[in-house]
Formats: C-alpha cells, sequence, structure tokens
C-alpha cells in the first residue's frame, strides 16, 4: 500500500507539472516559478495530495546531480584550472564574509530568536550559499554558461559545493566533538575527497574512453543512454558513500567525460532525464514551503529577502571588480548569485533535527530562501537590463566610460538584410555582410543552432520566418533586402506572397536545392531564385551585395578571394539540435570558447598559438561590441574574449583544452 501511495503521489506531481507548465508557458512565466507553485498547491499545508515529503527527496536529489553532471561535460579539468582564481579565491572570500556578516547579525538577534552559537553559524551557512541547481539551469537555458560572468558564476558555486561538505562534517561532529577530534575529522573528510577526485580522473582518463568507444560501435542509442545513467549514478552515488554530495559526483564525473569527443552526445541523451527530475527537485521544494508562515510575516520576510538578494549582489559585484573583472560583468556575477540555496534546506532540517534552532525560526530562513530562489529567473534574465542601467547611473555621475558587451537584442534596424533561415547559406550570407558592416537579421526555428551562434555574436533570433508577424517585427518594412535561405519551396512561395502584400517592391531572394520550382518562385514574386552547392551559395552572396549597392568588382574580388583561400571563411558551421544534416562533412563545426584571464592563451598572439597544430582554426574573435574577422597571427587574444574555432569534433576539444591550458 505504501509504494501504491508514493505512484499515485507521483502521478499526481506529474500530471499538475504538465498542466502548469503548459499554462505558465503560454503566460511567459519561467517554469521553477511554475513547479513551486505545484509543490505548494499539492503539498500538507494546502490540498494535502501529497503528505510525506521525504519520500520524494531522493528522486529530487538525484536531478540535482543529473543537472551537475551536464554540467561537469561543459566545465573539463583545463576549465578548472584556467578558473582556479575564481574558485579557491573569489569563492573562499564569499563564504566566509557571508557567514561572518549573516552569522554576526544573527546571534545579535538571539534576544528575540532563542538560538545557540552553533544554529547561527548553521542559519548563517544555510544563506551565505546559493543556489547551484537554479543557477545553472538558468544559464544553460539562456547559453550563458561560455560567457564571462557564467563562468565566474559556476566557479563560485564549485567552491561553495566544496564548503558545503566542510559544513556537513562541522554539523556532523560539533556538537560532541572537541578541536582535535573536529580536525580529525575535517582531515578525514579532506583525505576522501582528494581520493575520490583521484579515483574519477583516472577512471575517466583510463575506462571510460574505451568504454563508450565500444558502446558507440554497437550503433545501439539504448545501451548508450544506459551507460550514460549507470556513469552518473555510480558516480553521484559513490561520492554519497564516501560522505559528499551526490551532485559534487556527478558533477566530476561529467568533468572527466567533458575531455571526450563523446560529450556532445551525451548531453543530448542525458538532458530529458535531467529536466524531468529537476522538475521534481523543484516540486518538492514547494512542498516544504510554509504558506501560514509567510502569510502572517510576509512583510517581514520579503523585506529580509531583498536584503538578502542586494547584499549579496554588492558582495560579490565587488569581489569581481576587486579581482579585475568590468562593472557589467560583476553586477552580472551578482545577480546571478544573489539567491540562497537548496543546501540550506538540508542544513536547516539537520539543525532543527539536532534542537540547535527552533523549528519557527528555521522555517523563518527557509522562507527567505525559497522567496530568494523565485526571484532568481527573473534576476538572471534580466542582469543586462539591471546591470546597464547602473553603470549608466554611474557615468552620470561620474562620466566615466564602461565598456559594456553587446545586448541581448540588437536595436532598431533600418536599410537591413532579414536572414530567414541560418543553416549553411544562412551563415555564409552573414559573414560576408559582417565583412563589408551590413547589417543584418537572421531568424531561425532551430533553439540550439541559435543560442550556439548568439554566442559567438551573429544577430539571429528564434523564430519562425514563415510567419509575416516575426518578419514584420524584425523590421520587415525598413528592410532592403530578404533572402529565403531554407530549402522548403512551398513555404517560401507562401513567404512570397505574404511578403509581397505588405511591400511590393522589396528584393526578395529565394535559394532551392535544383532548379525544379524555379518558374514557379519567380511568378510568385522571388527577385532572383538561385540553386543550391557551395558554388550557388557564393551566386547568392553576390547578388546580395550588388543588390545593396556594392559595385561589381568589389563583389567579384570578394569572390575571388574566398575562392583564391580555398574556402575557408566558408568552412565551419554552427550545427543545431537537428545535427549536421545538409553540411559536408569537410566543412567540420564551429565552437565559441570563453578565454578567462587565468588561462594559457591570454595576452598570446594567434601566431604564437598556431591551433593548426592541433587540426583547427581560429575563425572569429568576439571582443565586447566587436568581431574580429580573418584575425591575423599578430592578432593578440585578451582576457574575456570568447574565440570561435572550427574544425572536426577532436581538434576543437584538443584546441579548446590548448587555450585554457596549453596542454
Amino acid at each position: 500500500m505504501e509504494h501504491t501511495s508514493i505512484i499515485n503521489q507521483l502521478i499526481i506531481i506529474l500530471a499538475a507539472s504538465v498542466a502548469a507548465a503548459a499554462l505558465f508557458n503560454r503566460l511567459k512565466v519561467p517554469t521553477i516559478i511554475c513547479y513551486l507553485l505545484v509543490g505548494v498547491i499539492l503539498g500538507p499545508k494546502e490540498l494535502g495530495l501529497v503528505s510525506d515529503v521525504s519520500q520524494f527527496q531522493i528522486i529530487a536529489e538525484f536531478g540535482v546531480a543529473f543537472l551537475l553532471f551536464t554540467l561537469g561535460l561543459e566545465f573539463s579539468l583545463p576549465h578548472l584550472i584556467a578558473l582556479r582564481r575564481v574558485v579557491f579565491g573569489m569563492g573562499t572570500l564569499q563564504v566566509l564574509i557571508c557567514i561572518a556578516l549573516f552569522g554576526g547579525l544573527i546571534y545579535l538577534s538571539r534576544v528575540i530568536y532563542e538560538i545557540t552559537v552553533t544554529g547561527t553559524l548553521i542559519a548563517a551557512s544555510a544563506i551565505a550559499l546559493s543556489s547551484t541547481a537554479i543557477v545553472s539551469k538558468e544559464l544553460s537555458m539562456r547559453n550563458e554558461i561560455a560567457t564571462a560572468h557564467g563562468h565566474i558564476a559556476i566557479g563560485i558555486l564549485l567552491f561553495q559545493d566544496i564548503a558545503a561538505i566542510i559544513i556537513l562534517v562541522l554539523i556532523s561532529v560539533g556538537g560532541d566533538a572537541g578541536g582535535e577530534e573536529m580536525l580529525q575529522s575535517l582531515a578525514f573528510a579532506g583525505a576522501k575527497a582528494v581520493g575520490f577526485f583521484i579515483a574519477v580522473v583516472a577512471i575517466g582518463k583510463w575506462i571510460l574512453p574505451p568504454l563508450f568507444t565500444e558502446i558507440s560501435k554497437t550503433r545501439s542509442e539504448e545501451l548508450f543512454v544506459l551507460t550514460v545513467l549507470v556513469v552518473a549514478l555510480l558516480a553521484a552515488a559513490a561520492a554519497h558513500a564516501l560522505g559528499l554530495a551526490m551532485a559534487l559526483g556527478a558533477f566530476m564525473a561529467g568533468m572527466m567525460l567533458g575531455e571526450s569527443h563523446f560529450r556532445h552526445q551525451i548531453e543530448a541523451e542525458i538532458r530529458p532525464f535531467r529536466d524531468v527530475l529537476l522538475g521534481i527537485f523543484f516540486v518538492s521544494i514547494g512542498l516544504i514551503i510554509d504558506v501560514d508562515l509567510i502569510t502572517s510575516y510576509w512583510p517581514r520576510i520579503l523585506f529580509f529577502s531583498i536584503c538578502l538578494i542586494v547584499f549579496k549582489t554588492g558582495l560579490i559585484a565587488l569581489l569581481c571588480r576587486v579581482f579585475g573583472h568590468s562593472g557589467n560583468v560583476s553586477i552580472r556575477t551578482g545577480l546571478v548569485l544573489s539567491q540562497g540555496g537548496e543546501f540550506g534546506f538540508a542544513l536547516l532540517a539537520l539543525a532543527v533535527k539536532g534542537s540547535l534552532v527552533p523549528h519557527d525560526v528555521a522555517s523563518f530562513f527557509l522562507s527567505i530562501i525559497v522567496i530568494s530562489m523565485a526571484a532568481t529567473p527573473f534576476l538572471v534574465s534580466n542582469s543586462e537590463k539591471i546591470a546597464n542601467r547602473l553603470l549608466v547611473r554611474k557615468q552620470l555621475k561620474t562620466q566615466a566610460r564602461e565598456n559594456e558587451p553587446e545586448p541581448t537584442e540588437p536595436p532598431e534596424m533600418n536599410h537591413h538584410v532579414i536572414l530567414c533561415g541560418y543553416g549553411r547559406v544562412g551563415q555564409t550570407i552573414s559573414r560576408f555582410l559582417q565583412q563589408e558592416n551590413i547589417p543584418y537579421i537572421a531568424v531561425d526555428d532551430d533553439p540550439v543552432r541559435v543560442q550556439r551562434a548568439r554566442a559567438a555574436g551573429d544577430h539571429v533570433h528564434y523564430g519562425s520566418a514563415k510567419k509575416i508577424k516575426v518578419l514584420q517585427h524584425l523590421g520587415l518594412m525598413k528592410a532592403n533586402l530578404v533572402v529565403i535561405s531554407f530549402d522548403d519551396h512551398s513555404s517560401a512561395k507562401q513567404m512570397i506572397h505574404d511578403i509581397r502584400q505588405l511591400r511590393d517592391s522589396v528584393p526578395i531572394l529565394v535559394r532551392t536545392r535544383d532548379d525544379a520550382h524555379l518558374v514557379e518562385l519567380q511568378d510568385a514574386g522571388a527577385t532572383e531564385v538561385i540553386p543550391e552547392t557551395l558554388e550557388a551559395s557564393l551566386m547568392l552572396v553576390s547578388h546580395v551585395m550588388v543588390a545593396l549597392g556594392l559595385s561589381g568588382r568589389k563583389v567579384f574580388q570578394s569572390i575571388e578571394n574566398v575562392r583564391k583561400e580555398r574556402y575557408k571563411m566558408l568552412h565551419g558551421f554552427v550545427v543545431g539540435q537537428h545535427g549536421a544534416y545538409g553540411m559536408s562533412s569537410y566543412q567540420g563545426h564551429l565552437q565559441p570558447i570563453y578565454i578567462p584571464s587565468t588561462c594559457y592563451a591570454a595576452n598570446k598572439t594567434v601566431g604564437e598559438l598556431n591551433l593548426e597544430s592541433k587540426g583547427a582554426s581560429l575563425h572569429t574573435i568576439r571582443r565586447g561590441n566587436d568581431t574580429v574577422m580573418n584575425p591575423s597571427d599578430d592578432t593578440q587574444l585578451l582576457a574575456e574574449d570568447v574565440v570561435v574555432v572550427t574544425g572536426e569534433r577532436a581538434a576543437i576539444e584538443a584546441a579548446e583544452a590548448y587555450l585554457l591550458s596549453g596542454n
């Protein structure tokens, strides 16, 4: 009967989550808020459909473990070494300062709240740590892991996970042990962590690569998925058995696999499991929210939640500035890490169980953490706008100029080109337009391709070019040219019809795979119809340039330069979630790589690095608002640059490790 009850409650949670997610998606509300509300409504304080919260905590922990596993795939060992100043410098200062200040304030209020010294330290630690689950998910959704503020945030979170282990040891032995015994326990925990790290590194280097090579030879998707699940769960279980955090063990396993050429396939296979289990994790948080406490003391809880967000934002931003980061990056990092974390729930639960913190006081701090977590999606999505406004105010006061990164949404354009579709041909056209400083906006319905292309500095938006309202939003009435670059003659014909109803004079260039529908599209109103193949892409570029008023001689010279360089400019394309369909194998892939100040490549020239020796080449460099096209050997890589490398997967991974660590 007990198992039946668990299954029934799990079905209720999943069904309610599906219905709420569908509704909240229409309202454009973050899914995290959706899951929290589902937990509140289904919890024991409201409908009571889910009574025993502890039954779902293990499932929820697996969700965080899978999240950290996929995050580890993005942060290989060279990444971690390159971020050592952030992890062990900035992370240490942030945790110690927060615990000291919060602990002092809580201790001063002990007259009002009956709380011991040990309980004070536990409560301070609970709100000093940020939410790894929410921050990682929000940054991943917005493809901001590879940005400057994303790298710093993840680095600080990694140290917080390490600090969490130390705090747990202190709680477990602090109440009964003396100083010597406590030091022995900490030393033992540290030895276990080091041993686990060495074991994971060895397994990741000598066992996992040949294992996945053999698995991939079977060409069985089921076997590949099962192997990935087993590796992630075994790493999490091994860490838990050693008294370490499950999420930290999963992260280390992902970090080892992140150096292999299987990491992209592994990430694609694990993502569905991660998202479902992570949803249950956020529902479990909603289940423990005390609605009565929030409604009774909401002004006080809201006030302290705002104070927590403002203080942590200011502190982390100040630390970033001290460590040499720009004002924009510093403020955005502070906003991203301004909340309390899920680890605070575990700390407060242990404190209540050991009678170190009264239940009502723990519920009060829990409510503050939950509200700050609920505000995180809004703060992350608007971090750039908030940072820009704060910097503008500072500029007005100090009359100082601040280098700000490119805004998320490009400014309104006039006399620009609209690229419908951002596959192989669309990307080819955009590079010529960038080279000639001609404004363009691209639209594509592949979210993965759009995210990766935006990370590389391209002006591409997510949406369906087949909808005339999308084209209107992208400035159809002010555009100089519309290019339909995808191969779908029926959709292209309808698009031409819709565009001609609004603007009869705007030139429309259409790409097709062959000339089977050439006359049909011309009769529909297409200005030019250009067939497929690489030379056809170059022909389309020449039509684009001429239609924009460039001289024929200049266009011919540009095309000839590309041919003389053996189409180097056309090599490498951003691949989306549908893979490399329609792209030749020799053209390779594009991968944006963030350059932190402590990595090997910082302040070195392109010629010194010689990426060709790794089988890859440097395609472009994104530097703030600018994109450096065709960088020369004398071009120097600066801290916080995003370099776009082209080549095959193995070559890109070797080049990434070389840029970060020099190996």
